[in-house]
């Protein structure tokens, strides 16, 4: 089986940063294929600041002109969510896949992304061994993977870029196929 990557050209990643925290996608700046990583600062205390971030997520989706991948951390698992379930599907349509790592249940901060409980609109890993990853990748339709706790201190890139390198090849794959199928119900004419 062959692995195939978007490369740069094709793919943006957008990382969904808790404000004030370390982001554990730094490290992947030195990695040319995946190009340029457009973080976005989470801080969502009160309905103005959600309203903002909505928006800068919206940018830096739409405005990107090539397949995106939200990469989250942390509580910013919940915001990547509620962006995606409140969203248009226009506004979501970029979005090839998601992996959000360590999501946690963080009271005031997760209530405030509150969202419909519904499937993400887009295919989704979520990284992390805890009841409440499980229970979030459940109610987000994601496809769950075992890992440690992660900061930006203890992730390993190594694993996290073969996560990113692995699902963006499945997205490959399912484009692929959906092309071939296109082709087929067309015939030749």
């Amino acid at each position: 089986m062959s692995v195939a990557v978007l490369d740069s050209q094709r793919l943006k990643l957008v990382a969904l940063v808790p404000e004030n925290a370390v982001s554990i996608f730094d490290r992947f700046r030195g990695f040319p294929r995946f190009g340029e990583i457009q973080e976005v600062a989470v801080r969502g205390r009160t309905a103005a600041e959600r309203t903002a971030l909505g928006a800068r997520i919206d940018d830096a989706v739409s405005d990107s002109g090539r397949a995106v991948m939200l990469l989250a951390q942390g509580n910013a698992c919940a915001a990547a969510a509620w962006w995606a379930r409140l969203s248009p599907k226009s506004y979501t349509a970029n979005v090839y896949a998601a992996l959000l790592v360590a999501p946690e249940e963080t009271g005031l901060n997760h209530r405030g992304f509150a969202s419909p409980k519904m499937v993400l609109p887009f295919p989704s890993l979520v990284v992390g061994t805890d009841d409440e990853t499980q229970r979030l990748g459940g109610e987000w339709g994601s496809r769950l993977i075992d890992g440690p706790f992660l900061t930006a201190a203890t992730a390993p890139t190594g694993r996290l870029r073969f996560i990113i390198e692995r699902f963006t090849a499945a997205i490959v794959e399912r484009d692929v196929v959906a092309a071939h199928r296109i082709i087929q119900a067309m015939g030749d004419k």
